[in-house]
C-alpha cells in the first residue's frame, strides 16, 4: 500500500496494520483490529492524551519507548489519523 501523509507526517495502512513514521524517523505500528476487552476497558473515558497513551500501551506495549519520545503534537496527529483510518475500515470509532 502506498504511503499517505497527514499534516506532513507519513503513514501507511496495510491490511490490518497502521504504520506511522514519527518526526524523528522512527515508526509505530498499531493494529487496525482491536479486541473488545480493550474497547470495554476504555469505555466511558474522555479521550485525552493520557487515555490515548493508555490505549496504545495495551495495543502496542513493545513500542512504549518510541511513544515516550514522541512530541505530544505528533502523538496526537498519529492517534487522530489512526482513528480516522480505523473508522473508515470499521465504520465506527473505537468504543462505538
Amino acid at each position: 500500500m502506498p504511503e499517505k501523509k497527514a499534516n506532513g507526517q507519513q503513514y501507511k495502512v496495510s491490511g490490518k496494520v497502521f504504520t506511522w513514521t514519527t518526526e524523528d524517523g522512527d515508526t509505530v505500528t498499531i493494529p487496525m483490529r482491536i479486541k473488545l476487552k480493550t474497547i470495554r476497558a476504555m469505555s466511558g473515558r474522555e479521550l485525552d492524551v493520557a487515555a490515548m497513551f493508555d490505549m496504545l500501551e495495551v495495543l502496542v506495549p513493545d513500542q512504549a519507548e518510541v511513544l515516550d519520545e514522541m512530541d505530544v503534537n505528533d502523538f496526537q496527529r498519529m492517534f487522530s489519523t489512526w482513528q480516522e483510518e480505523y473508522t473508515a475500515l470499521s465504520g465506527a470509532t473505537p468504543g462505538e
